[in-house]
């Protein structure tokens, strides 16, 4: 799988630029947050009349990102895939649900979600 479309790259158009996603990781962390569940309370003159509560919570942070090549077009990148013209690499917000796509195709969704993109096609 790959997207295809017009290609600026340093002011040169390329008009059958092909990209190619090479990589995607996604990591999941999970992080302990403790916060106030319950402010302490206090008498009129000032004393402790009953302690705050605290709760502590497990929250998952899931972090995605993905690398791509530039080629000139299909051809050029068939005939040497080590010969890019440039790469880059964004991040994405992975679906993990078993409903979720694929890792790679989310992330050919999240380029063709920017305008850089989005008028590319699937090849």
């Amino acid at each position: 799988m790959a997207i295809k479309g017009a290609y600026d790259y340093k002011g040169i158009a390329i008009s059958d630029a092909y990209v190619k996603i090479n990589s995607v990781n996604w990591n999941c962390n999970s992080n302990q947050v403790t916060s106030e569940k319950t402010p302490a309370v206090y008498n009129s003159d000032g004393t402790l009349k009953t302690e705050q509560v605290m709760e502590t919570n497990w929250v998952e942070t899931a972090i995605s990102s993905y690398s791509a090549s530039v080629y000139k077009d299909k051809a050029a990148r068939d005939a040497d895939p080590q010969n890019i013209i440039t790469s880059f690499s964004g991040s994405v917000t992975m679906s993990v649900a078993a409903s979720g796509k694929n890792p790679v195709n989310q992330a050919y969704l999240a380029i063709k979600a920017e305008d850089a993109y989005k008028d590319y096609t699937d090849v």
